[in-house]
């Protein structure tokens, strides 16, 4: 990938923790949030180490620590400040947003989501896998706009089956994009695309379909999904600038897979020669690029997902699914509108799974 030159940096990014495959932990007993703290007062160090505390002890890199493994080194990140004029967009999977709201750990979870709000003030926040049915949705807004006031949410739901895919778009109130529900494969009735269209860039935000455990949709990712999804960019990057944001469900690069020498890891989802090849292709096909990668190109053990069940997050072993790709123009000397910063931040993940990922541009001003 062409190298971008990043503007001097400020603010670290904490390192995360950890990722891997293996066997399934035995569940422990919740801890409690902090007494009397709610989700606005609760911080994230608070809630991140009582969603730790209250994981499982036997996971296979729990196991590993205990034995003297180390962790796999990241590449120190450094975030940016805030620009002053931009525009500033935030994704998170969160396998499950009634679980979120009201499951294991809902209050540390809460004040997770309250917490990377507040600190990052994103002007979109995409959250992918709700897994909602549409009956649910009219409550789950309710909760959201309790949580998160100033925020409209946008929908889009799988109707293909229950407790499926799906992904909303919160966008901050005092904004106004021509919003698109599932532009891309729509006939799978999956909802795995909004589209918003502001008046310099579309943002196009994407739960991208896994090709299975045994690969059984890897075909129609490779043969339907992947051309109807560079056809939809080609499309809208005819009128102005493309961002594409979310889980793309693809680790492009082998320094995307904390362990790429393993033997399952071409057959794995999301790591098959097939699907990295097909993401190479989405980038020259814009031509787009890779916003972390411009902006990092060097970085390793740099991850956005780990696996839970194996606690890996605890020893940084990790994938990284989810993306900010970016039209070029965008990273072209003289754009009015630049790319400003790219970040995974692991701390609101504390117990693996995925991380949000963020990507922000600066608008050039008269």
């Amino acid at each position: 990938l062409p190298r971008h030159r990043a503007m001097a940096p400020k603010r670290q990014l904490p390192a995360p923790r950890a990722e891997e495959e293996g066997e399934a932990g035995t569940a422990t007993t919740a801890v409690a949030p902090p007494a009397n703290k709610s989700p606005r007062s609760c911080s994230t160090a608070e809630a991140a180490a009582s969603i730790v505390a209250g994981a499982s002890t036997l996971t296979t890199s729990a196991k590993a620590v205990a034995k003297g493994a180390e962790a796999v080194a990241r590449t120190p990140t450094a975030r940016r400040p805030r620009a002053a004029e931009g525009l500033v967009l935030v994704h998170w999977n969160v396998g499950g947003l009634n679980g979120l709201l009201t499951g294991k750990s809902a209050e540390e979870r809460k004040a997770l989501l309250v917490n990377l709000v507040g600190a990052e003030q994103p002007d979109v926040l995409a959250i992918s896998e709700h897994k909602l049915q549409q009956k649910n949705v009219e409550a789950a807004a309710k909760a959201l706009r309790e949580l998160l006031p100033g925020y409209t949410p946008h929908w889009a739901v799988c109707t293909a089956k229950n407790g499926y895919s799906g992904i909303v778009a919160l966008v901050r109130d005092g904004l106004a994009p021509t919003v698109e529900l599932d532009t891309v494969c729509g006939g799978l009735k999956e909802g795995r695309t909004i589209t918003l269209s502001f008046d310099d860039v579309h943002v196009v935000l994407a739960y991208v379909p896994n090709s299975g455990q045994k690969l059984e949709r890897l075909d129609y990712r490779i043969g339907t999904w992947e051309p109807a999804m560079r056809a939809q960019l080609r499309s809208l990057g005819a009128s102005k600038p493309i961002v594409l944001l979310g889980d793309l469900n693809v680790c492009h690069l082998d320094t995307d897979i904390w362990n790429v020498e393993a033997k399952h890891i071409p057959k794995s989802a999301g790591c098959t020669p097939r699907e990295r090849e097909a993401f190479g292709a989405l980038l020259a096909d814009g031509p787009y690029v890779d916003c972390f990668r411009q902006l990092w190109p060097d970085a390793t053990g740099a991850f956005s997902y780990w696996s839970t069940r194996s606690g890996n997050q605890l020893l940084n072993r990790g994938l990284r699914l989810d993306y900010a790709v970016a039209s070029a123009a965008l990273v072209a000397d003289g754009s009015p509108l630049a790319l400003h910063d790219c970040a995974y931040l692991a701390e609101y993940a504390p117990n693996g799974d995925h991380a949000p990922s963020l990507v922000a541009f600066t608008r050039a001003t008269a």
